[in-house]
């Protein structure tokens, strides 16, 4: 029998529809409406008496002769809300967590490869290996979008936090070889291609892959931005740090072990401390990862609402804005927003409250908006020393001087 997913049909007139919807808030609130629905519509098709259903031919005939023309199925059964509903909520743990100072944590010893920390956290050193110092430059958002500013090399600003995407295995005793070989396996081939700077194993031991003083090829094309300075590709100026898991759908369980926890929140905790980063700068994969080819966000999508931020030690930093959406102007559409969860959803409806009420100051529709603040990001994009030469500051004139 041929058969279709659901989602092959429904998403890309989902998407079609959602183009439509200049306002931010009434195209996220169309978006979760939908996936809802495509939700309910997979679970119906999937029981047994409803097999007729997952004919291609016949989902095609019933598809266009009476959804496309009303698309009923995807209009809200109640009146939408007001915009005010979706104001996020305050973040479960208070701001003062994040804003507190943190305890010092120093090295004991090395000894036999492994490294002792005085926080009981123990990284192992074998794998270890170097790659590019880094070297990062940012933007200042008090200033105008036209230079770059480069802060201190050694100085990491923030963590990124992946899945590995690799081989699993049940976490049973009778596995445990099997478990190993796989981990280690896994180590090697990050440490081949400088993937990260640190991978946690099914087993909590935490292997140490490229240098801290150093870039790793962990995160692309990406963006995050603090109260001060937004960061453009973070393989330069953010730290990264690996689970041993697959990605899942946002809100269903991660695949982790007791023991990865613990060992994420001692080495979450050694960094920030040694490198003084703030707990808003601790994100995950999916929250940072753009692509500049068509402006959406999430073109890598791990983590993307299931990251167990308090269990690590940290606010749920899912409720904050993305800097991608509020400042550069980037956007999303349905394939990510089905691959998030509710956490996410927050911060994607208090970036897309921000738009709206600067593209109200300014009298400027948000298709306006969206295109000088995508102007913007081409410009400081364009300064970055992979384009052009490094400078301590170098600005627009500049470039256009040299060209």
């Amino acid at each position: 029998m041929n058969r279709i997913s659901p989602r092959q049909v429904l998403n890309p007139l989902i998407d079609a529809r959602a183009s439509k919807i200049e306002d931010p808030i009434e195209k996220l609130r169309f978006l979760r409406h939908s996936d809802r629905r495509v939700g309910q519509v997979e679970t119906v098709l999937g029981r047994p008496r409803y097999w007729w259903l997952r004919n291609r031919k016949l989902w095609l005939a019933v598809f266009f002769a009476l959804l496309v023309p009303s698309l009923t199925l995807f209009r809200p059964a109640t009146p939408l809300a007001p915009a005010a509903e979706f104001v996020p909520p305050a973040p479960a743990v208070p701001r003062s967590f994040a804003e507190s100072p943190l305890e010092k944590v120093w090295l004991v010893e090395t000894k036999g490869g492994v490294e002792t920390w005085s926080n009981g956290l123990h990284i192992e050193t074998r794998y270890a290996t170097t790659n590019r110092p880094r070297e990062y430059y940012v933007w200042n958002r008090n200033l105008p979008a036209s230079s770059l500013t480069q802060l201190p090399s050694k100085q990491a600003a923030g963590i990124v936090f992946h899945t590995t995407e690799s081989t699993l295995e049940d976490l049973v005793e009778h596995k445990t070889s099997r478990l190993k070989l796989l981990g280690e396996s896994l180590v090697q081939f990050a440490r081949e291609e400088k993937a990260y700077h640190y991978v946690i194993d099914r087993f909590g031991r935490v292997f140490r892959v490229v240098a801290e003083s150093d870039a790793a090829n962990h995160a692309g094309k990406s963006i995050w931005a603090d109260s001060k300075w937004a960061y453009i590709q973070l393989n330069e100026s953010f730290l990264a740090v690996s689970f041993e898991t697959q990605t899942r759908r946002g809100d269903e369980p991660p695949v982790v072990s007791q023991a990865q926890i613990d060992a994420g929140r001692l080495l979450t905790r050694m960094l920030r401390a040694r490198y003084e980063i703030a707990a808003t700068n601790c994100v995950t994969h999916a929250q940072v990862s753009v692509n500049t080819s068509n402006f959406l966000i999430g073109y890598h999508t791990d983590w993307a609402g299931n990251f167990p931020f308090e269990e690590i030690g940290l606010p749920d930093n899912y409720a904050q804005p993305l800097g991608s959406l509020q400042l550069f102007g980037f956007s999303y559409d349905n394939t990510f927003f089905a691959a998030t969860g509710t956490r996410m959803w927050k911060g994607l409806g208090s970036s897309e409250d921000l738009i709206r009420a600067e593209a109200k100051e300014k009298s400027l529709s948000i298709a306006q908006l969206r295109t000088q603040l995508r102007n913007n990001y081409r410009r400081l994009s364009a300064l970055l020393p992979e384009n052009n030469s490094p400078m301590a500051e170098k600005t627009i004139a500049d470039s256009e001087r040299s060209q």
